[in-house]
């Protein structure tokens, strides 16, 4: 006999004010907010939205998604997941990361609430969104579940200047110790290098078997453009490459709006990688 697919397990109030919840937390709220209540509340909402969302794209497991759930978010908070997740983001685009924290474990104790909405939800006519297709909370609600940290780069293309430089990558052949004494024939030596901070390590720790270091040049000179605090993050990947970010630098010129900001730094991006690749092409 077939099984028919349940839309309101995605289309009811509850369901709906979580994903709100999740989505507000993970990309505003842990940034703004930063506090115990922040770091729990995607878990909260998260272990009451998966039940929902398996019983709805798998209905013939909807007796089974609760605990199927629990078992998933029980493996998720383990440190035997890491090699899965690093895995995946070798090749997504939407990467994720995850502390092992077995505190967030109890969680698993709400996991009642949507064992009722899945047991009762035909009954309760009160929840239900009954104008909605349900397509246009199932895409919104596997990128939140899967997008719930920031992708690795977040944690390492940081920088104390006023312009930010994010996802500003260049790859070189060679290691970072032969960057370092290249650069130094040229007379641009690092004002300081400091391994990634601890925070960074623990929210995703393959940075630690790519050798990550942090680099500031106080100051450089490229023709006639001086520019002030650039910070680099370097990071070893294989076959003795090396993946150089360019985090962001101080600028003292009009960057108000964010048309002025994106001219800025795609103008210093492109003179500072032209500069590095013909220097360590030399």
């Amino acid at each position: 006999m077939k099984t028919t697919r349940n839309k309101y397990y995605l289309l009811n109030f509850v369901f709906l004010f979580c994903l709100v919840i999740l989505l507000l937390n993970d990309h505003f709220f842990k940034y703004q907010f930063a506090n115990a209540l922040t770091g729990k509340l995607s878990d909260v909402v998260g272990i009451i939205l998966l039940p929902l969302l398996l019983a709805f794209v798998f209905p013939r497991l909807k007796q089974q998604a609760v605990w199927i759930s629990g078992l998933l978010f029980v493996f998720w908070k383990l440190p035997y997941s890491q090699s899965l997740i690093d895995f995946y983001n070798q090749y997504t685009f939407i990467q994720t990361s995850r502390i092992v924290d077995l505190t967030d474990l109890y969680v698993l104790l709400l996991l009642p609430i949507p064992y009722y909405l899945i047991k009762r939800m035909d009954d309760l006519e009160i929840l239900k969104i009954k104008k909605l297709h349900p397509a246009l909370l199932l895409f919104p609600t596997v990128f939140a579940l899967i997008a719930t940290s920031p992708p690795a780069s977040y944690y390492y293309s940081r920088t104390d200047g006023n312009l930010d430089c994010y996802r500003c990558y260049l790859t070189v052949k060679y290691k970072q110790r032969e960057i370092v004494a290249k650069l130094r024939e040229f007379d641009i030596v690092f004002d300081s290098i400091a391994p990634l901070d601890s925070f960074a390590l623990q929210r995703v720790p393959r940075l630690a078997t790519e050798d990550a270091h942090v680099y500031r040049l106080n100051q450089l000179v490229i023709d006639n453009d001086t520019l002030r605090n650039l910070d680099f993050t370097m990071l070893s990947i294989k076959d003795g490459r090396t993946k150089i970010s360019f985090n962001g630098m101080q600028v003292s010129q009009d960057i108000s709006t964010p048309k002025l900001k994106r001219k800025l730094k795609n103008y210093y991006k492109k003179i500072l990688f032209r500069a590095l690749k013909s220097k360590l092409k030399q």
